[in-house]
């Protein structure tokens, strides 16, 4: 094989459309489209749920609840999403990102409802 991956084997037409020969900037971008990345109105709960434990103020206890139930389900979702594109070797760092994130406040808002 030549350098950089453009070396073709005998016999075989240059690369087109329908190829197996892509140059693996090719396929990741590929992979990258097909990896999972969160909802727009997702991004703006999990926002907003962080304003709104930013901010100081008590919150409700059921307010806070409801954000539990809701970054709990996501929590589950992402963390399944996540194990099927591993196994697909899709690698999803900013899912991996969101994830971390969703934890994160997750983990702020239990506290919270212990104290409660």
């Amino acid at each position: 094989m030549g350098h950089g991956g453009h070396h073709q084997p005998g016999g075989v037409k240059p690369a087109g459309h329908g190829s197996f020969f892509y140059p693996d900037e090719e396929i990741l971008k590929q992979l990258g489209n097909r990896a999972f990345s969160l909802k727009k109105h997702q991004k703006e709960n999990i926002e907003e749920i962080e304003k709104r434990l930013k901010s100081g103020q008590e919150l409700p206890k059921k307010e806070l609840e409801d954000y539990q139930t809701y970054l709990e389900e996501l929590s589950y979702k992402l963390k399944e999403i996540l194990h099927d594109e591993q196994s697909e070797k899709i690698s999803n760092l900013k899912l991996e990102k969101d994830l971390r994130k969703v934890a994160q406040l997750l983990g702020q808002i239990t506290s919270v409802l212990e104290r409660h």
